[in-house]
């Protein structure tokens, strides 16, 4: 039998909760081994739609990274796109644990409430603003849940940034941070949620750094903007770059960029002139080009192939490596 078919479940209540041993937004039909690897350097402007998902009858998935097209962007091995959900729709939302190698896992909502617990111990709530960054390393599981008794939608992106082979089998940790740098951007407010950004302010160039824990060169920035705006982003010449529209619309490089669109841009740039779109959300993702392929089946991502496999082994052998959630509770 499949390994899905024994590990990845769906119940259904008349709140239409769900229960799966899957990463949050990761479904049966990603079952397979996926080779991705960076663009290295090259220099384009193409526009690229998210792959949409029904993980249930209420939860939406918007898949931009990897797909067919595009497979990484720098060390970005993974964007999804989920919700928005009606808190009832959620209030009992439980995602069994699972585990993790060789990646780091960041969890940013829009709006919402989830409750992450992890095999070290950890047990965060997380909300809007606030950021969730865990390291897999060598090995990890976690749950995520709904906290408490959810009043907003559940609205967010789930990315995974992979870990260099050096530091493939770095120790695994939980980092979370109450807030990430935020200023102001012409008419937007941008959120640094990875790396640095050189802003300029009253004339002068800063250099801003979020308090993330990264392993890689990389940044990802969230910009919004509640009114029609056109703004100048500073980028990095060695960074390839995506930008993914959450909401709205975005014009660049004559390119018209709509709702769960990624406008790939590649590398050898220092400026980028960008049109939003009154209530718009961008996200900006860059990064140094990866070195080497990587492998990502499941939850697993590593260089090695091998690697991937062992962890799999491992996970169905209940390997001490992955430890227990010893906080979580299986939905009735």
């Amino acid at each position: 039998m499949p390994y899905w078919k024994t590990h990845f479940r769906i119940k259904r209540s008349r709140f239409n909760w769900v229960t799966w041993s899957n990463d949050m937004t990761r479904a049966p039909q990603d079952n397979q081994l996926e080779v991705c690897e960076s663009e290295h350097l090259q220099r384009d402007d193409t526009v690229h739609t998210a792959l949409q998902r029904q993980l249930t009858p209420l939860l939406t998935v918007y898949r931009i990274i990897p797909q067919r097209a595009i497979r990484m962007i720098g060390p970005w091995c993974f964007l999804d796109h989920f919700g928005p959900v009606a808190p009832a729709n959620y209030r009992q939302f439980n995602v069994a644990p699972h585990p993790h190698i060789g990646l780091q896992t960041i969890t940013w909502l829009l709006s919402g409430q989830l409750l992450h617990q992890d095999s070290l111990g950890y047990e965060q709530p997380l909300r809007s603003g606030q950021l969730n960054l865990m390291t897999a390393g060598r090995g990890i599981s976690h749950a995520e849940v709904a906290d408490h008794d959810p009043d907003q939608p559940l609205h967010g992106l789930q990315l995974w940034c992979a870990l260099p082979p050096e530091y493939e089998q770095t120790e695994p940790r939980f980092d979370h941070y109450q807030q990430v740098p935020k200023f102001s951007l012409g008419d937007c407010t941008a959120t640094l949620i990875v790396g640095t950004y050189v802003a300029t302010q009253g004339g002068h160039q800063k250099r801003l750094t979020s308090p993330a824990l990264s392993f890689s060169p990389a940044t990802a920035l969230l910009l919004q903007t509640p009114q029609a705006t056109a703004i100048e982003l500073a980028l990095e010449r060695e960074f390839e770059y995506g930008l993914y529209v959450v909401s709205g619309t975005m014009t660049a490089l004559s390119k018209k960029v709509r709702t769960h669109e990624l406008l790939s841009i590649g590398a050898n740039r220092t400026r980028l002139t960008a049109e939003l779109s009154a209530d718009c959300t961008v996200l900006l993702l860059g990064g140094e080009a990866f070195e080497q392929p990587v492998k990502i089946w499941w939850n697993f991502v590593s260089a090695s192939e091998q690697r991937v496999r062992q962890a799999q082994q491992d996970w169905d052998n209940h390997h001490e490596r992955f430890g227990r959630v010893a906080n979580y509770r299986a939905a009735k």
